[in-house]
């Protein structure tokens, strides 16, 4: 490599315009001449100030002012600044790649060793740094460059992606930092896009994942986060090899195709790469089964062939019905759950003449009874109805078998009485299997609790009730054994796994009086699509819970008072979700080959938790909004509500002493009434929006 610095030329050229000015005649005499300024700070108007260079940079800013293909070369005008936008000198590190945009899509082909004495025969794009041979780095002036390279691959002619990085290359140290440029992209030739990926990935700039340090920007500071990887992860893999052996893919094994539509699949629970939609927001471009992207699942051995246009045509739509997705969207789009406003009623016999199928003994140490006893209670209705507000018969339409019968769709149709208090659920004093039901003549279901079965609760009761339907693959266990956060091995699955579920909850009455107190209400600050952006195949979790509406169905369970996970893994909701994604839970994984247990329970590794917010969080979080009420754990304990948040991912012994010397209480014995006692806990003061180490300047809720 060479490294010109031209900068006494330019003062040469600068002089002789200056002399050649001189005897151009008087045009008016000149002012005072300004205050000398001091290097590297501005002076007095008329001084020719300019920042002083630096050699170093913690943020390199990267302009391309220009860039040119010849015949077998390239050449780029650039300039480079640090954080504080001063001109970065003594560059050593700096490359360029095309990746030429051909009939099989991006490819920027390697430059490779002679194969048995035959020399590299295939040249497309390309990649070369200031270590090429031939390549000619020219410092022209303070942080101003002329970098220019031979690219085989490459002629005035040639269309693709053109890059332009400077910094480390492959980890080796440099001084200055990183920035990558996307000069040019042709347009119209993408299958996804930023946008799309981002979706997920929120900024894979922040990532723990491989090369999250080689995304790119665009010419106007954009992120170029698809063009970025399709100048090395392009159309064909480097696997694909010519009759000489040599490669005529692109730079890397991996087509960034192949990374969506393979190293995808298996990334998270009720994940389906045939949700094409999921990435191609438009139809894809290539309709070639054989031809690149449809290459990565037909494989048809060999070298993919060429694209051919969709011409119109969408694959989305045959590969989401085959999946089963567009039944299962239009089952959601076509019914809706109601459940009325609970009753209580002095002969629960009158509503219902069925007793629970899982009848269990199990806490009021109750034989399941032959028939409905004459008793006290609660009920509730559950109604579906489709679009046209006609009712759908859960009666006619239930399907009592483990088996998939498309005439009887519905396989789950259940309600949980349940102990309400500011906003929040506080437990379950209905019992959960023991229950009793029946039906109306328009195919409604009751749905009642015994006084007996009921442990009073010092609350507000709702009921919440759920409804699945099954679909083609069905099946009550999904098979897939899992560990619990408990340690236990839950050797058939998660139940429920393949329905559509729907939720409702009832109004709030006063359990002494029976009447009405509110319209369930619960403090939301997800959005409606913040599971399902990720979670995005249209089924249910587990206990027919689902993802929608921002995991809404879950709260019937994992609320502040049903004690489900110790504050380590996340007791409640929020927490819960926190833990499982990105603090202890996510330990708690399936059973890895050698039969162990696997600590990679889902995919939320490769984006970074405190950067990633925003992934389900619309805006930032309001700390002085969140509900001053414990959260109830397993071995009656009690956990505040902020500290339960926050400890679900910062779970260190000094994190957790910060909390505690602030009010923050984790797993603390709980008392009675625990919903109503005030926490202590002051972590808003410091940390609410815009206060002095506010919850915004540490994590993300922006794109």
């Amino acid at each position: 490599m060479r490294i010109f610095t031209s900068r006494k030329l330019a003062y040469v050229v600068a002089l002789a315009l200056t002399g050649g000015l001189v005897g151009c005649g008087s045009d008016g005499k000149d002012g005072a001449d300004g205050a000398p300024g001091t290097p590297g700070t501005p002076g007095t108007p008329g001084d020719s100030w300019k920042p002083t260079p630096v050699t170093k940079s913690t943020i390199t800013n990267l302009k391309v002012i220009n860039y040119t293909l010849g015949e077998g070369k390239i050449s780029y005008e650039f300039e480079i600044t640090d954080e504080n936008g001063s001109p970065i000198n003594n560059l050593n590190q700096v490359e360029g790649k095309v990746a030429a945009l051909t009939e099989k899509g991006f490819i920027n082909n390697r430059t490779e060793a002679d194969i048995n004495g035959v020399a590299d025969n295939v040249h497309i794009g390309g990649s070369v740094t200031q270590a090429t041979t031939g390549a000619v780095l020219t410092q022209i002036d303070d942080g101003h460059y002329q970098f220019e390279a031979p690219m085989k691959g490459v002629t005035p002619a040639t269309e693709g992606i053109v890059l332009l990085s400077v910094g480390p290359q492959r980890n080796a140290p440099s001084p200055v930092a990183a920035a990558r440029v996307v000069v040019n992209k042709p347009e119209g030739q993408f299958s996804t896009a930023t946008e799309a990926c981002y979706a997920c990935h929120v900024d894979y700039s922040t990532s723990p994942r491989q090369h999250h340090e080689y995304v790119a920007k665009g010419v106007d500071g954009e992120i170029t986060f698809v063009e970025g990887c399709l100048v090395c992860h392009g159309s064909v893999s480097r696997a694909a090899k010519n009759a000489e052996g040599f490669s005529v893919g692109g730079y890397a094994t991996n087509t960034l195709s192949k990374i969506g539509h393979i190293n995808h699949q298996d990334f998270t629970k009720d994940f389906s790469v045939m949700n094409c939609s999921t990435c191609h927001v438009e139809a894809p471009k290539n309709i070639n089964i054989a031809g690149p992207g449809c290459f990565d699942c037909h494989n048809t051995g060999g070298v993919p062939g060429v694209i051919t246009p969709n011409a119109g045509a969408d694959l989305r739509i045959p590969h989401e019905s085959k999946s089963g997705l567009t039944e299962r969207q239009a089952i959601r789009a076509k019914y809706k759950l109601e459940l009325s406003t609970p009753v209580k009623v002095t002969d629960i016999s009158t509503k219902a003449d069925h007793i629970a199928e899982d009848w269990s003994s199990s806490g009021t140490n109750r034989p399941k009874p032959a028939t409905v006893p004459a008793e006290a209670g609660w009920c509730t209705t559950l109604k579906v109805t489709d679009t046209e507000g006609n009712i759908f018969s859960i009666k006619d339409n239930f399907n009592y078998s483990d088996v998939f019968d498309a005439k009887k769709p519905i396989v789950y149709a259940g309600a949980y009485l349940h102990a309400y208090e500011n906003d929040s659920v506080v437990g379950r004093p209905g019992n959960r299997t023991n229950y009793f039901y029946g039906y109306n003549a328009d195919g409604t279901k009751n749905i009642c609790h015994s006084d007996t079965d009921t442990s009073a609760v010092n609350a507000h009761y709702a009921y919440s009730a759920r409804v699945t339907f099954s679909t083609a693959g069905w099946m009550e266990y999904d098979g897939n054994k899992r560990y619990q956060s408990n340690g236990k091995l839950r050797a058939d699955g998660y139940d429920g796994s393949m329905g559509v579920s729907f939720t409702a909850y009832s109004d709030v009455v006063n359990p002494t009086s029976g009447e009405k107190v509110s319209a369930f209400e619960r403090r939301v600050v997800v959005s409606d699509n913040s599971c399902t952006t990720c979670h995005n195949d249209a089924t249910a979790f587990h206990k027919n819970g689902a993802f929608d509406e921002g995991g809404r169905s879950c709260v019937a369970c994992h609320d502040n008072g049903m004690a489900r996970t110790s504050a380590a893994l996340g007791a409640g909701f929020g927490p819960m979700v926190h833990s499982w994604h990105w603090g202890n839970g996510a330990n708690v994984g399936e059973i890895a080959a050698d039969g162990t247990q696997a600590k990679t329970a889902n995919g939320a590794s490769a984006i970074a938790g405190s950067t990633s917010c925003v992934a389900c969080h619309e805006t930032v979080v309001d700390l002085d909004k969140v509900p001053n009420q414990y959260i109830l754990e397993p071995g009656s304990k009690m956990t505040s509500p902020i500290s339960a948040n926050c400890f679900a991912c910062h779970t260190s012994a000094a994190a957790q002493a910060h909390m505690g010397s602030n009010g923050g209480e984790i797993s603390i014995p709980s008392v009675a009434d625990w919903f109503k006692q005030p926490t202590a806990e002051a972590c808003a003061v410091c940390h609410a929006e815009g206060k002095s180490s506010g919850i915004e300047k540490h994590h993300k809720f922006t794109r």
